[in-house]
C-alpha cells in the first residue's frame, strides 16, 4: 500500500479521480480516503502533518508515503503550475539550531515523478522545499527562505511526513505545484481552516469588508487554480502505476 498526505481538501481531490470504490474513515481526527492498494491522508495544515503521518503508517504499515500539494516558489524560475519534485526537504527550525535533519525523497520515486509529469506535457523540475510553521506571505519572507540554503519552494508539512517516513525506513517522496511565486504577495484571508477545508462564506465575508485586496485575491484564485490543475493530472499519471508497482510486491 502507498500512503499519500495532503494537507487541505481540495488537495485531496486532486488525488481521488483516478480512484474508484473510495472508502471514507476517520483516523485519531485526520480523514483518511481507502482503495486497494493507497490511502490518501488529510492533514490540515502545518505541524498537523506530524500527528496525521504518524498516525497513518503506524495503522496502515505502508510501503511508500508521499506528501503532495501545492506550494510558494522561492526560486524566481518557478511560476504558478510548475511541478517540483524534492530531492530534500528541511524545517525552518533547522537554521537557528544547527541540526541537520534534512529528509531526502527516494530517488527511484523521483525518477517515475518527472517521467510521469513529462509524460503528461507538464512543467517540471526538481529542487528542494523548506518547511515552516506560518505562512509565507510576501516577497520579503520568501527571499529570507531562500537565502538560507537555496530552497526553491515553501511548505508547511512536507518536512513531518518524511521524517515519520524516515523512522519508518519508508521511501518518501514531496512533490508540490507552485501557486504563487518568490514575488507574489498572498492575502490571508482566513479562509483555510486549519484542517484543510475551505470556508467559502469566510473569503466573501473578508472580500466585502476588504474591497482593495479583491482584484489580488482574483489573481491568487487563478493561479492556485492551476496549480491544482496541474497537481490533478500529475496525480492521475503517476499514483496508478504506483500503486500497482507495489502493490505487486516489488520495493
Amino acid at each position: 500500500m502507498i500512503a499519500v498526505f495532503a494537507a487541505m481538501q481540495i488537495e485531496v481531490q486532486a488525488c481521488l479521480t483516478w480512484i474508484s470504490n473510495i472508502r471514507h474513515s476517520e483516523l485519531q481526527g485526520f480523514s483518511v480516503y481507502e482503495t486497494q492498494g493507497a490511502m490518501i491522508c488529510q492533514t490540515g495544515i502545518g505541524i498537523r502533518a506530524r500527528d496525521a503521518a504518524e498516525a497513518a503508517l503506524a495503522c496502515y504499515a505502508p510501503t511508500v508515503a508521499l506528501s503532495v500539494g501545492v506550494a510558494g516558489g522561492l526560486s524566481p524560475k518557478l511560476s504558478a503550475g510548475d511541478l517540483v519534485v524534492c530531492e530534500r526537504v528541511d524545517h525552518e527550525s533547522q537554521r537557528n539550531s544547527g541540526a541537520d535533519a534534512t529528509v531526502v525523497s527516494h530517488a527511484g520515486l523521483m525518477e517515475a515523478a518527472v517521467a510521469a509529469a513529462r509524460g503528461m506535457g507538464l512543467p517540471v523540475s526538481t529542487g528542494s522545499s523548506i518547511t515552516v510553521d506560518e505562512l509565507a506571505v510576501g516577497a520579503d519572507e520568501k527571499s529570507v527562505h531562500h537565502a538560507w540554503k537555496g530552497h526553491d519552494i515553501v511548505e508547511m508539512e512536507s518536512f513531518w511526513i518524511g521524517e515519520a517516513a524516515a523512522k519508518r525506513d519508508l521511501p518518501f517522496l514531496a512533490v508540490r505545484t507552485i501557486s504563487d511565486g518568490a514575488a507574489e504577495p498572498l492575502v490571508r484571508t482566513g479562509a483555510m481552516k486549519a484542517d484543510g477545508n475551505f470556508d467559502q462564506q469566510a473569503l466573501l465575508d473578508y472580500v466585502r469588508d476588504h474591497p482593495e485586496v479583491a482584484p489580488l485575491v482574483a489573481r491568487q484564485f487563478d493561479a492556485g487554480r492551476l496549480a491544482l490543475n496541474n497537481l490533478t493530472v500529475f496525480l492521475a499519471a503517476f499514483l496508478a502505476p504506483l500503486v500497482q508497482h507495489f502493490h505487486s510486491g516489488v520495493r
